[in-house]
């Protein structure tokens, strides 16, 4: 809903920017047509020529020949036209014609100063169609983020699912790992899964980590945990996890802590081996 609403609110702003915009722009018009009646058109003269006119003349003195002027020809009528020398003949005008030749230049700037219909009412289809497109968008907006609710049938089984494997493995590991055997810097310990993932927490300091994994003991990971951090990997089968500082190390396999042999031996070598039942 909080989206729908500002939704609601962007439309409100846009139409409201709109109307201000066109308000404005009519005011400027009329302000325009305003000015425009005061200055009167016939007032306004042309700016002088900067040319002198000539001022060319001829002096006659009598010792010329005359000029003899040739004698303009005079009209001639046909006959078989029809003239008309009396305006009292010409067929009289209609009122049309009459308020036509009755305007002037005020009329003109008049008549100028209007918009067009025709714009008026192309802005204002625009802004419905805009309006529209974005009440549509909205709408839909919100049916796709809130479809109604569809009533649910609920679907009774008698079929009895089996039971978790992660909640028996979980049930059936130990409290802790206690090692199995200890010689020198080796201890062995029986875990009752074949993947399970073991952790090393440096509490007490940086501890220098070696994972190895499966029967060649293959290298899986060899670095340094930072003091405050831990590292885990999930192993599969036999596995050997080297300790450089077990004093400031704990280990836990599967989240469920391994008890370290006392005295502490450094460096320190876990070996976990997967058993098919848990250790006693």
């Amino acid at each position: 809903m909080t989206l729908v609403i500002k939704i609601v609110l962007a439309i409100v702003v846009i139409l409201a920017l709109g109307v201000g915009a066109l308000r404005i722009r009519k005011l400027r018009h009329d302000e325009l047509r305003h000015v425009s009646h005061k200055v009167d058109r016939r007032l306004l003269m042309p700016p002088p020529s900067p040319y002198t006119p000539s001022k060319g003349f001829r002096l006659l003195d009598g010792s010329d020949p005359p000029m003899v002027r040739p004698e303009p020809l005079r009209p001639r009528l046909e006959l078989e036209h029809q003239y008309v020398f009396s305006e009292s003949q010409l067929p009289p005008l209609d009122e049309s014609a009459l308020a036509a030749s009755r305007h002037d230049t005020q009329w003109a700037l008049t008549r100028s100063g209007h918009r067009p219909v025709g714009s008026n009412i192309m802005g204002r289809m625009a802004i419905m169609v805009v309006v529209a497109v974005l009440l549509v968008g909205t709408v839909g907006y919100y049916l796709q983020h809130h479809p109604s609710k569809s009533p649910t049938t609920s679907v009774t089984s008698t079929t009895s699912a089996p039971a978790s494997s992660t909640t028996t493995t979980v049930a059936t590991l130990p409290t802790s790992f206690v090692a199995t055997s200890h010689s020198g810097n080796v201890a062995s310990y029986s875990v009752p899964l074949n993947k399970y993932t073991v952790t090393v927490n440096a509490t007490a300091g940086a501890v220098w980590t070696v994972y190895r994994m499966g029967p060649g003991n293959t290298l899986e990971h060899q670095g340094t945990v930072p003091l405050g951090q831990s590292y885990s990997l999930e192993l599969t089968g036999p596995s050997q996890i080297e300790l450089g500082s077990p004093r400031n190390a704990t280990v836990s396999v599967a989240g469920r802590p391994v008890a370290l042999p006392s005295p502490l031996p450094a460096p320190l070598t876990l070996v976990f081996t997967p058993s098919t039942t848990p250790p006693g």
